[in-house]
């Protein structure tokens, strides 16, 4: 029972504390010298990490070179060619297949006496032939496949892949072919533009294509900015990190990544030398882009709030119940505030910084079609 109400009070206690004195913890406070004994006043030492004051230092003026790049009409016939192929339709063909074809199988292993094993049977398959990750030999054993054969085939897997237990192994199957499917691409006309994309020309699948494109690039040259003034403003200011904040935000990083599984103490410590100059650089972020907003007296307004939400809304309509319902909570809200008041800062230095445009030549890296 003691247990229990320690358990309950001394945070409760330690919480009210906190908020009574203005502190601004940054990690949960850690109970020392805890002194309880029957008929004497509870006693104990809370050590509070709180936010280092500081003042940002020489974020005027620095250099940002902002790599931009032209969208051009390959760029254009590339991301049309994707679209295209992602549009293509499957129809059933009674022939035997052929590359580019898609093979709909049923498969069970076979041990050494050709017996089937239990457990190992997977139904409706697809597999395409001619693509680039396909096995030489599972695609040789399906070419000139027809509906309704049985085929066995064996299949040598490389040391290195991606399944442990078939990797360097020999193994045999049985298929039953169930469909052949052959892919038609469509037309690039206005057909295409109007059935997949509901807009009134090819012509304007191009715009829209070029715009989406300039949009893409344009996102990447501001995320480049913004690293580079983040790495020139943590260069020019020191920031003494609390050793307890940095081992509590590595700890949400790696349970984050593990999904909250145990993992073994080498592989722990692995984790947090990899980890560690990302959680640093983005604590130092936080710090001094939050001194700088206060230095410069920046705030962040219910409106430019509730504007947020109603962007992050907008982008995922079919979502927007749960959206507002995240955002319903006045802790999240906060969070979100903190969260525009730090972009606001950084936008403050990169306007005040020595921008250089470069023009970039590779060619542009395509976004996921739409």
């Amino acid at each position: 029972i003691e247990r229990e109400f320690l358990e309950r009070f001394i945070p409760e206690v330690t919480r009210r504390a906190i908020q009574e004195s203005s502190l601004k913890a940054v990690v949960p406070p850690s109970v020392q010298n805890l002194r309880f004994t029957p008929g004497q006043p509870l006693q104990f030492d809370a050590v509070v990490d709180v936010v280092p004051e500081i003042t940002a230092q020489e974020w005027k003026g620095f250099p940002l070179t902002r790599r931009i790049r032209a969208v051009g009409a390959a760029d254009i016939d590339a991301m049309v060619h994707r679209m295209r192929e992602e549009s293509a339709v499957f129809s059933d063909v009674d022939r035997p297949a052929g590359p580019g074809d898609i093979v709909l199988m049923d498969s069970q292993r076979l041990d050494a006496n050709g017996r089937r094993l239990s457990g190992t049977r997977t139904k409706g398959a697809r597999v395409m032939l001619g693509a680039p990750e396909l096995l030489p030999e599972l695609e040789a054993g399906l070419t000139g496949a027809a509906a309704g054969q049985e085929r066995t085939i064996t299949v040598t897997y490389p040391g290195d892949y991606r399944q442990e237990d078939l990797a360097g192994q020999a193994i045999r199957y049985v298929v039953n072919i169930k469909k052949i499917q052959e892919k038609k691409l469509r037309e690039l006309d206005d057909n295409f533009a109007r059935d997949v994309f509901k807009l009134e020309s090819y012509a304007s699948l191009r715009d829209r294509v070029q715009r989406n494109l300039e949009l893409e690039d344009a996102q990447r040259a501001r995320r480049e900015l913004e690293a580079q003034a983040i790495d020139e403003l943590v260069r020019r200011n020191s920031v003494d990190l609390s050793p307890r904040l940095v081992s509590y935000m590595l700890e949400q990083v790696i349970e984050e990544q593990t999904g909250g599984r145990e993992v073994s103490e080498d592989l722990h410590k692995q984790m947090e030398q990899h980890y560690r100059p990302g959680v640093e650089r983005s604590l130092k972020r936080e710090i001094l882009l939050i001194a700088l907003a206060k230095q410069e007296s920046l705030e962040i307004s219910a409106e430019e709030v509730g504007t947020q939400i109603a962007r992050l809304v907008e982008s995922d309509p079919r979502n927007a119940a749960r959206v507002r319902q995240h955002y319903a909570s006045a802790e999240r809200r906060k969070a979100l505030a903190e969260s525009l008041l730090e972009k606001k800062a950084l936008d403050l230095v990169i306007g005040a910084a020595q921008v250089k445009d470069e023009t970039m030549s590779e060619p542009a890296e395509l976004p996921a079609a739409r």
